[in-house]
């Protein structure tokens, strides 16, 4: 049905106004309105309609608009269009303010942070392998460590030593320029206390530093490719570059340490062996130097084997210590070399600007998400003032509704006696919880304590309400 049927229809029962039509059939004005400039009416008006002709004419006479001329609710340009135009103040508004909050907030509040990283090459294998004797030593039973073993001087426990506390603590004793101090101060310091006095311990000052540390360094290799990178993200340029190159300085003290032990202990292990290895060899010869004393003409078979036996047996010991001794000659050139196992590829640079501060796309991100949320506020309220009587009695139903059962929640008196006991029970648990860093009175931390004070806060509201609403009632 369109419009002009409606006010024929209208017209013939002296309802002649878009005010009279609307007050006819229970809706608003506007929405009589938006009909019209649709030329449509809704299906639900046309059934009403229809209600309403048959309540006046006999069962007999058809009803004045039948199913061929009921229109069907269709959705077209017209139903986006009006409501946009209706709500355009909405929808200007709403993204106006969160460009305005967007740009306030990156260019003046957020704090600017930088990123500087250096990309390294680890080698696959770096420890010492004695291969050689550990394959002649196995015919007879020997033990020999190989490089295969694990020590923490092998490139694949790097990852895992940029998190550890004992290298947090040696990059953390660093001094470093801060421009907001304007002077040289511990990365300790500048993590914790700044350029105040500390008011804890150091071992407590490095619990609590080790979160914010472990945070600033990111390593990352990716699954195809033989380089890693390591990442620092720090609030100042100059201080990001130098605490990349201080990590990897402390790396490269760090494996010539590890390593330096490991290599001590392969000698240490060596020596031993040599010199249980040539008093075996000692033995030997001087087995076969009394055999070959007493039996200076061999002839009968029983003989040649045990001659054969002792040869072979010197023959053993001889290659067995002349493979230590050079495997001790390469482990003392291995523990006086220098090299590092980290070929820096590309040296760390002092970051030319703030990688979280991107003023254009994030203005243009805000714009796009407040047009989008203006868009939808718009139809919402369009939909919540244009819907008929009914719809909207159905709406103020709920508001009254959430308003009172919103008060009977805060302003009913078994609500808060519960909530005042369960507060009271729990009081002794919150209370008595130590925290393992404390600040305040010796036990909590600056959290507990913030929970703690919200947590009396609230219990001493409630305790208050239940008293209040208690004298009140009697």
């Amino acid at each position: 049905m369109n419009f002009s049927e409606l006010e024929s229809l209208m017209s013939s029962r002296d309802v002649n106004t878009l005010a009279d039509i609307a007050r006819t059939l229970e809706t608003t004005p506007q929405a009589v309105s938006n009909w019209k400039a649709r030329d449509q009416v809704p299906y639900h008006i046309v059934a009403k309609l229809n209600r309403m002709s048959n309540g006046l004419k006999t069962s007999a006479e058809p009803p004045i608009y039948s199913s061929h001329v009921i229109e069907k609710d269709t959705l077209s340009v017209s139903d986006i269009l009006l409501p946009m135009s209706e709500q355009l103040k909405v929808i200007l508004l709403v993204p106006f303010i969160t460009v305005f909050l967007t740009f306030t907030y990156v260019q003046f509040i957020q704090q600017p942070k930088y990123v500087s990283s250096a990309t390294i090459l680890l080698p696959k294998n770096t420890a010492g392998n004695l291969g050689g004797l550990a394959g002649l030593a196995s015919q007879f039973g020997v033990s020999v460590p190989t490089g295969g073993q694990a020590d923490l001087s092998s490139p694949s426990l790097i990852p895992e030593l940029l998190v550890s506390r004992t290298f947090a603590e040696k990059v953390l004793a660093k001094e470093f320029f801060s421009e907001k101090y304007g002077k040289k101060l511990t990365l300790l310091a500048l993590l914790t206390h700044g350029d105040k006095p500390a008011k804890v311990g150091r071992d407590t000052l490095i619990t609590n530093a080790l979160g914010s540390f472990r945070k600033m360094i990111k390593y990352e290799k990716p699954p195809k490719s033989e380089f890693s990178r390591i990442t620092v993200t720090a609030l100042e340029p100059l201080f990001a570059k130098e605490l990349v190159q201080t990590i990897l300085i402390e790396l490269e003290a760090s494996n010539r340490y590890y390593k330096s032990q490991a290599v001590n202990e392969k000698i240490s292990f060596i020596e031993n062996r040599i010199v249980s290895v040539k008093d075996g060899l000692e033995k030997s010869e001087q087995h076969l130097k009394d055999f070959s004393e007493q039996n200076r003409q061999i002839l009968s078979p029983a003989l040649l084997l045990i001659a054969e036996r002792l040869n072979r047996d010197v023959d053993t010991q001889k290659n067995v210590y002349m493979t230590l001794k050079q495997q001790l000659e390469l482990a003392k050139i291995e523990a006086i070399q220098v090299a590092s196992i980290l070929q820096i590829v590309d040296p760390p640079q002092t970051p030319l600007g703030p990688f979280n501060i991107n003023l254009r796309t994030y203005v243009l991100l805000a714009g796009i998400m407040g047009l989008t949320f203006g868009i939808l506020l718009g139809f919402i309220r369009s939909y919540v003032n244009n819907s008929d009587i009914s719809e909207r009695r159905k709406l103020r139903r709920v508001r009254n509704f959430l308003k009172k059962k919103s008060k009977d929640v805060i302003f009913d008196r078994r609500v808060s006696f519960i909530v005042s006991v369960l507060l009271l029970v729990g009081l002794p648990i919150y209370l008595g919880n130590e925290s393992k860093n404390p600040v305040f009175f010796g036990m909590y931390s600056p959290t507990l304590m913030l929970v703690n004070t919200v947590y009396v806060l609230t219990l001493i509201s409630s305790i208050s309400l239940f008293i209040y609403l208690t004298r009140k009632k009697t």
